[in-house]
């Protein structure tokens, strides 16, 4: 062994969910055959899954390239999305194992302090299902500008709805602006284990409820008796599911009771009149109906009084490790003029704007404790000959995520 790569290297420490699984012998097999960037087409043909010679050799229905099965991570590039599937797909730069439910969320900005809730499936969804928070910051810092602009007051509260593991939440009370803030007094979302966790981790500052939304007739008489607040939020945020829409699942659109939901949001929102909401959903949103939904949402919005603009944002340009695109819905009252998209803080690589560039997986999971299986040091597994300890992505300070 010929040393230990950078990202691994560190003091050993307690970090919540950091804790790796143990292969199938076959599993392990393919994963110590992989290399760096390397996918289960790369592998020699004995070690492909049955499912995926198949997809590639005799599906007649097969369109385009060999779908991804199995990816060793680059240490010196943002990762691709994370979902709660990635925990069987994504193959740690350096150790011989699939990435843990710490790293993913390093990879979705969560801070370490932040413990996940629930059986193993549950916190991998958690993750795979949440708002990059590096930018969702930059959707609420930009939204700052505007009231600051328009003489809000210094503080705006916030309600969350949809809130899980708190994406949304987290970067909202990370954003300012000129000496404002927002602050959330009260999040909503019906799955017990995500509102375990943001329970836990917001603290006394958030009251966090596990409520189906559609069964909240009076959204103004709920906010009031969970907050004991008189006046209305003055921003409503969240990201109803978005399984009917999305790539990964099986578009089934309005047809999927999940799919409705956008239209609560869009109720709550008619019902509380908040200065500035955000949603956000799947990047292919505009593709249902050849455009038919999201032309359906945007006028529901529009139709509540709001000044509404619409984009899909990728989160490796705000500081996220990740490729990750989302569609986000930015409304504001008709008065208030308009809220776009917020401008990028970071491109593909260092420009003569002064831009910094992306982030990196290694960036992201430098300074974590080496793990394996039940949370033992992990030093057997580290492929020392894949280091290059000459980049920056693999530098030993400690990073905050």
């Amino acid at each position: 062994m010929l040393g230990c790569p950078a990202c691994l290297r560190s003091e050993a420490k307690t970090v919540y969910n950091h804790v790796a699984r143990s292969s199938g012998p076959v599993v392990q097999r393919r994963i110590d055959a992989l290399g760096i960037g390397q996918r289960m087409q790369d592998l020699p043909e004995e070690l492909w899954h049955e499912s995926f010679r198949y997809y590639v050799k005799e599906d007649s229905t097969r369109r385009g390239g060999p779908n991804l099965r199995m990816i060793r991570l680059d240490p010196s590039k943002p990762s691709l999305t994370v979902t709660g599937y990635a925990f069987n797909k994504f193959v740690h730069p350096h150790a011989d194992r699939f990435i843990t439910v710490r790293e993913a969320a390093r990879l979705q900005g969560f801070p370490d302090d932040l413990e996940f809730m629930g059986s193993l499936t549950s916190m991998q969804q958690q993750v795979g299902n949440a708002v990059p928070v590096e930018m969702s910051s930059a959707i609420f810092s930009h939204l700052l500008a505007n009231a600051s602009k328009n003489g809000q007051s210094k503080k705006l509260n916030a309600l969350s709805l949809f809130s899980g593991a708190g994406g949304l939440d987290i970067g909202a009370q990370r954003s300012k602006h000129d000496g404002h803030c927002i602050e959330v007094p009260l999040a909503i979302d019906n799955w017990k284990d995500a509102c375990d966790t943001l329970s836990n981790y917001a603290g006394p500052r958030t009251t966090v409820r596990q409520q189906d939304i559609s069964k909240i007739d009076d959204p103004s008489e709920y906010w009031r008796d969970a907050t004991r607040l008189s006046r209305g939020p003055d921003v409503v945020f969240g990201g109803p599911p978005c399984q009917a829409f999305s790539q990964a699942g099986k578009q089934k659109a309005l047809c999927d009771p999940r799919g409705e939901l956008i239209f609560e949001f869009v109720r709550f929102v008619s019902d509380l009149s908040p200065s500035y909401f955000v949603m956000e959903n799947v990047p292919n949103l505009a593709s249902v109906d050849n455009g038919g939904l999201l032309k359906q949402i945007m006028r529901s919005m529009q139709d509540c009084g709001y000044n509404v603009s619409t984009g899909v944002l990728c989160a490796a340009d705000y500081g996220t490790a990740q490729l990750r695109k989302r569609r986000v819905f930015v409304g504001c009252r008709g008065h208030l003029g308009s809220v776009g998209m917020p401008p990028i803080t970071r491109c593909p690589s260092s420009n003569l704007y002064g831009l910094p560039g992306y982030r990196t997986v290694g960036d992201a999971f430098r300074g974590l404790p080496l793990v394996a299986e039940g949370g033992k040091r992990e030093e057997r597994s580290i492929r020392a000959a894949e280091a290059k300890p000459e980049e920056p992505a693999l530098a030993t300070a400690p990073d905050s995520a």
